[in-house]
């Protein structure tokens, strides 16, 4: 007996457009990125590191160290 497709999945025909759309669009002009959500997560991670940074060498020298 052969398994059908959930009605609610999109087709292998549909998957493939979606892909092919978006390989279409390119990012901005200057823009390392591809995805918008890979920009802010590297801007978040980078605020995240300078800000770890920035207390860690606060802590040190309240410590003395």
């Amino acid at each position: 007996m052969a398994l059908r497709r959930p009605s609610f999945l999109p087709s292998l025909d549909e998957l493939e457009q979606q892909a092919q759309d978006r390989s279409a669009q390119t990012a901005g002009k200057g823009s390392q990125f591809d995805h918008p959500t890979a920009k802010y997560l590297f801007w978040v991670m980078l605020v995240v590191t300078v800000v770890a940074h920035v207390v860690a060498g606060i802590v040190f020298l309240v410590m003395g160290h």
